[in-house]
């Protein structure tokens, strides 16, 4: 081949290929052009208290809604973390549990009514082809088998229409650091549809937790009696299929105060109160105790002691001193040594009745003993100082 001919055989060769570059080039540029920017799930969390009021035991209704995702649908949640307000807790009168296997197998009706914390609402969706799918989910809470010493809850969603399935997602509780207290942590698996179809998405979610009313053998949440500058904290962290990380804040004003114009001066009360209780009756992890109160509020008094894990309890405080009565709530830590337990925490008033019907106050130095030798017979200690 001569020189002029492989110089222009090259000069071919390079032209193809400058060409192919161009080609692709421009393919590289309209694909760019024509490929959709599909917008990050995220979350918007609502959270809400009935009845809103200090003190009180109330629902508590936690509202979520998903918005983003790949053709409108949000990406699939595979974890969240709501984070309560420090203070807020949850009421048990009466401790049952109910196992992720009775739930499976027989639904709500195959655990005991006591374990049921509460009911709510989701709304799911996915792609089938090109029509959207949506589908009603029916939600029900209830209590689990503790965990490491750790409380645990399990939701059963229930679908019926298109897609006919039961589903149980688990969770646990962990402490948190102020302005929170304590964290709900859950794991949601795959939720499946048609084959070679996407996995389901949940778009809006709505739980309330505990009753609504004072019935004494309800579950309730129990709202603190002071309400921090600002307002009642709640935070979301939300882990989607698709390896992001969303996070959510809101918050629930401090309910309005009931004081008006014309008020008394609000006063200071010293309670220094010790009980000796006997036992009246037991429920599963619950005491009923009743006796007399001496010290600054001496009258009768009922103690409801609930044992919600192995080294934590919760009380119901019930003061009946002359004029009125004062109603408080617990929670502390629980440890045993022979036929003898003790407990220590703190405690919040919740209300007052008669003399005492302003009454309120927190973080109140609250104790006792139970002697198992003497029927259960229990001890009680409540020291601190409250407003009227």
């Amino acid at each position: 081949m001569s020189l002029g001919a492989r110089a222009a055989g090259l000069a071919a060769i390079g032209a193809a290929v400058l060409g192919a570059m161009l080609v692709l080039g421009a393919m590289l540029v309209l694909g760019a052009q024509a490929a959709p920017a599909w917008a990050q799930t995220s979350a918007v969390l609502a959270p809400s208290l009935s009845p809103d009021r200090l003190g009180a035991k109330a629902s508590l209704t936690l509202a979520l809604r998903y918005t983003g995702g790949e053709a409108g649908v949000p990406a699939p949640v595979r974890q969240s973390v709501l984070r309560l307000p420090a203070g807020m807790s949850l009421y048990v009168p009466s401790l049952r549990s109910c196992a992720v296997a009775r739930l499976r197998a027989g639904g709500a009706s195959g655990c005991p009514p006591q374990s049921r914390l509460g009911t709510g609402s989701a709304l799911v969706e996915t792609r089938a082809g090109s029509q959207l799918v949506r589908e009603n989910v029916a939600l029900r809470a209830f209590l689990g088998p503790p965990r490491n010493l750790r409380p645990t809850f399990e939701i059963l969603a229930q679908g019926y229409t298109p897609l006919e399935r039961r589903l149980v997602l688990s969770g646990s509780v962990r402490s948190e650091g102020a302005p929170y207290g304590e964290a709900l942590v859950m794991s949601i698996p795959p939720v499946r549809t048609l084959p070679l179809e996407p996995d389901a998405s949940i778009v809006t979610l709505s739980l309330t937790v505990g009753a609504r009313t004072a019935r004494g053998d309800r579950s309730s949440v129990l709202v603190p009696s002071t309400c921090p500058t600002g307002g009642f904290p709640f935070a979301g962290e939300f882990t989607y299929a698709d390896g992001s990380v969303g996070n959510a804040t809101a918050t629930v004003p401090c309910p309005p105060s009931s004081s008006s114009h014309g008020a008394r001066a609000a006063r200071t009360v010293t309670l220094n109160e010790t009980g000796h209780l006997h036992l009246t009756s037991k429920h599963n992890f619950t005491l009923n105790e009743q006796g007399t109160a001496s010290g600054t509020a001496a009258g009768a008094i009922y103690v409801h002691l609930t044992a919600v894990s192995s080294n934590r309890v919760t009380a119901e405080v019930n003061i009946y001193p002359r004029g009125g009565s004062i109603t408080g709530y617990g929670t502390g830590s629980y440890r045993r040594s022979g036929s003898t337990a003790s407990f220590s925490g703190s405690m919040s008033i919740a209300r007052g009745t008669g003399s005492y019907a302003h009454i309120h106050g927190s973080n109140l130095s609250f104790g006792g003993t139970i002697e198992e030798s003497h029927a259960d017979a229990i001890t009680v200690h409540v020291s601190g100082r409250a407003s009227d």
